[in-house]
C-alpha cells in the first residue's frame, strides 16, 4: 500500500464545488471507536463514559439517529463480552469488528480505523449504519455537550468542507474531567479554514511538524461527510496509512487524504476531552514512537517525491516572526524545527547519553541508536549553524506565534521534548540521508486561516 497510498499526494486537490454527497439513510451520525484491552488499564470504563457522552449529545428523540462501529482491536474475552454489554444498552444501531494483525502480530489505530471503515464502505446506502456523518472517537475520549451539534453546524454552512475537527483538550482523568467541569459551555470561537498540510510545491512536512492540528486537525473528534469518504475508499485508498513503524502519526497522513476531497475546517467551540498519559514514562515512550515516525516520514515522503528538495528550517525570531531557511546540502535532505530550541534538547539528551545505562533506562532497547542518533543530530545542528548565513530565507507570516513552553504539562513537558527528539534522533538514524529534528511549537493564539 506504501507507495500507491504516497503517491496519491503528489496529485492536486480537488477543485470547484464538491458533489452533494450527505446520503446515508437519514441525518444522524455513525461513531466509530476502535478500543483494546491494556494491562492495568480498564479502557471500558473510559468507553462507557465515552459512549454516555454521544448519547447526551445526540438524545433520543432529538432527530438525530447514533450509529454505533466499535473495532475490537486486540480485547480480551472479558472485555469483548462487557463491551458487548455496553453497545446493547445504548438502544442504537451497532457493530463489533474485529481488526487484523499488521507485521509482526501488533494492532494499530490505523489498521482498526480502516478495518471499521472498510465494513461500512461494504454496508448498503439504507444500512443504518449508514448515516449522514462519520464521528471519530478513542475508547479514552469524551464529547461535550454541544460539541456534536457544532461540528454538524460547521459541516452544514461550509459546502466545500469535508471534515470538521473540535478543539481536543488533554485532562489526567476522565470521569474526574467531567465530575469537575460539569461540561460547561462558554462563549464559541469561530470556525476557522485549516489550510491543511497539501501545497502546490507538495506536502508541507515542517509546518505540519511544528504546528501540528493548527495546520491539519487531529482524527478525535473529528466529523467527516460518510458518503464521499467511504466512495474514496471504496475507489481509491485507504483513508489511515497502515505502514509506519511505530502505528503513529496516522492523523498527518488522513487530514492529507481528507484534504483531497475538501475543505479541513476547525472548530474550537466543540470540545472533546482526551485522557493522556498518566506517567511521564509513559508519555515519553508515546513521545518517542511519534518522534521516530515524523522522522520516517521525511525519508518516506521524500521518497515518494511528495518533499521539496533540500534542507529546510523553520526558527522562531523575536521581533519578526517565524522564518523559513532553504539550503542545498547535496543528497540530504532534512527538516530542522526551531533551531534554537533544538540545540537545547540536545544538550540534554547529549548529557543523558554520556551514561549508557541511564539511556537504557529512558528508551530501552533502542538506547544505542538513541546515543548514536544523537552525535548525528549534533553533527547537523552545527554543520547548520556554520552555513545557514548563505541559505535562502523567507517569512512565515502564515504561522502563529511563538507562545511560552509550560515545562509542567504532560504533552509540552520536559519527557515529552526529550523522548520526541530521542525518537527523531532514532528515526533519522535509520533512514539516511533524510532527517528530521524538532517537536511541536506551542502557538500563542491560533490563526484565522477563514480566508486563505
Amino acid at each position: 500500500m506504501g507507495d500507491g497510498y504516497l503517491a496519491l499526494l503528489r496529485q492536486p486537490s480537488a477543485t470547484g464545488p464538491p458533489p452533494r454527497w450527505d446520503g446515508g439513510c437519514g441525518p444522524g451520525v455513525t461513531v466509530l471507536i476502535p478500543t483494546y484491552t491494556a494491562p492495568g488499564d480498564r479502557r471500558t470504563d473510559t468507553l462507557r463514559l465515552c459512549l454516555s457522552t454521544v448519547l447526551n449529545a445526540a438524545p433520543a428523540g432529538g432527530g438525530m439517529a447514533v450509529a454505533l462501529v466499535v473495532v475490537d482491536n486486540g480485547l480480551s474475552t472479558v472485555d469483548a463480552r462487557t463491551v458487548g454489554e455496553l453497545l446493547r444498552a445504548c438502544g442504537c444501531a451497532y457493530r463489533i469488528v474485529t481488526a487484523p494483525r499488521v507485521d509482526g502480530g501488533r494492532y494499530t489505530v490505523a489498521q482498526a480505523r480502516n478495518a471499521g471503515l472498510d465494513y461500512l464502505a461494504r454496508q448498503p446506502a439504507a444500512s443504518p449504519l449508514r448515516q449522514r456523518w462519520l464521528l471519530f472517537l478513542d475508547d479514552d475520549t469524551a464529547l461535550a455537550p454541544h460539541a456534536l451539534a457544532q461540528l454538524c453546524g460547521a459541516l452544514h454552512a461550509q459546502e466545500r468542507a469535508i471534515a470538521a475537527c473540535p478543539r481536543v483538550v488533554p485532562v489526567s482523568n476522565l470521569a474526574a474531567s467531567l465530575r469537575r467541569n460539569g461540561h460547561r459551555q462558554g462563549a464559541a470561537p469561530r470556525p476557522r479554514r485549516l489550510p491543511g498540510p497539501l501545497r502546490p510545491g507538495g506536502y508541507d512536512l515542517l509546518s505540519v511538524t511544528s504546528h501540528g492540528s493548527l495546520v491539519t486537525g487531529r482524527t478525535v473528534g473529528l466529523l467527516v461527510r460518510q458518503d464521499p469518504v467511504l466512495y474514496w475508499i471504496r475507489e481509491r485508498a485507504p483513508l489511515f496509512y497502515e505502514g509506519t513503524p511505530y502505528g503513529s502519526t496516522e492523523d498527518m497522513l488522513a487530514m492529507a487524504m481528507l484534504s483531497r476531497l475538501g475543505e479541513l475546517w476547525s472548530v474550537p467551540g466543540a470540545e472533546v476531552a482526551d485522557e493522556a498519559r498518566k506517567t511521564p514514562g509513559a508519555t515519553r515512550a508515546q513521545q518517542f514512537a511519534w518522534g521516530y515516525d515524523h522522522a520516517w516520514l521525511a525519508w518516506a515522503l521524500a521518497e515518494a517525491g511528495v518533499l521539496t528538495p533540500g534542507v529546510h528550517a523553520l526558527e522562531w525570531r523575536a521581533g519578526t516572526g517565524w522564518e523559513h531557511t532553504s539550503a542545498d546540502w547535496g543528497p540530504h535532505s532534512g527538516f530542522l524545527v526551531n533551531p534554537g530550541e533544538l540545540r537545547l534538547g540536545y544538550r540534554m539528551l547529549r548529557a543523558i547519553a554520556a551514561d549508557r545505562e541511564v539511556t537504557v533506562q529512558m528508551f530501552g532497547p533502542r538506547a544505542d541508536a538513541v546515543r548514536a542518533g544523537i552525535r548525528e543530530m549534533g553533527r547537523v545542528l552545527r554543520r547548520w549553524h556554520a552555513g545557514a548565513g548563505s541559505a535562502q530565507r523567507r517569512p512565515r507570516t502564515d504561522l502563529p506565534p511563538l507562545a511560552a513552553r509550560d515545562w509542567a504539562g504532560l504533552r509540552d513537558g520536559m519527557d515529552s521534548l526529550l523522548g520526541h527528539l530521542a525518537g527523531n534522533a532514532a528515526g533519522s538514524l535509520d533512514h539516511p540521508p533524510f532527517f528530521l529534528y524538532g517537536a511541536r511549537q506551542p502557538a500563542a493564539h491560533p490563526v484565522d486561516w477563514s480566508t486563505p
